[in-house]
């Protein structure tokens, strides 16, 4: 995307300064890892054609190589989140996510982690335990 992006005009794209920033969700953990395309990557970006493979050709790990990454609370540059609602967090939606899933990216400012897009369920266990009878106290009728 970036090497296709890199030749339309007016677009300004310095490979040297632009890095490619990955995010990683284990249990417990989570690992941020950053890229940047080499000269290789950036010919075989533009070439590519096969869109939907896992592996297509021509790609190697001559493509990219690892550059150092600096946490910081101010970020240039720009985020690219999925196109359905922004939903990126699929930790409290396990079954809904698939290795298979297809989905455009979008420039914009990712939701937050908690953000109730991500989690809807827990939403429906609260309006399920306020609307039911169950859940109400048992009392004598004195009158009967």
């Amino acid at each position: 995307i970036l090497a296709r992006t890199a030749d339309k005009p007016r677009v300004r794209w310095d490979g040297d300064r632009a890095a490619i920033m990955t995010c990683a969700f284990t249990p417990g953990s989570c690992t941020l890892s950053a890229y940047r395309l080499t000269p290789a990557g950036f010919e075989w970006g533009r070439e590519n054609k096969d869109m939907a493979s896992a592996q297509p050709d021509g790609f190697t790990m001559a493509c990219f190589e690892r550059v150092q990454m600096l946490l910081s609370d101010r970020f240039m540059g720009f985020f690219m989140v999925p196109d359905n609602n922004g939903v990126w967090n699929y930790n409290f939606m396990g079954p809904m996510h698939r290795a298979d899933m297809s989905y455009g990216l979008q420039l914009d400012v990712p939701r937050d982690f908690y953000d109730e897009m991500h989690r809807p369920s827990h939403f429906v266990n609260f309006a399920g335990m306020e609307s039911s009878a169950a859940d109400e106290v048992d009392l004598e009728d004195e009158f009967a």
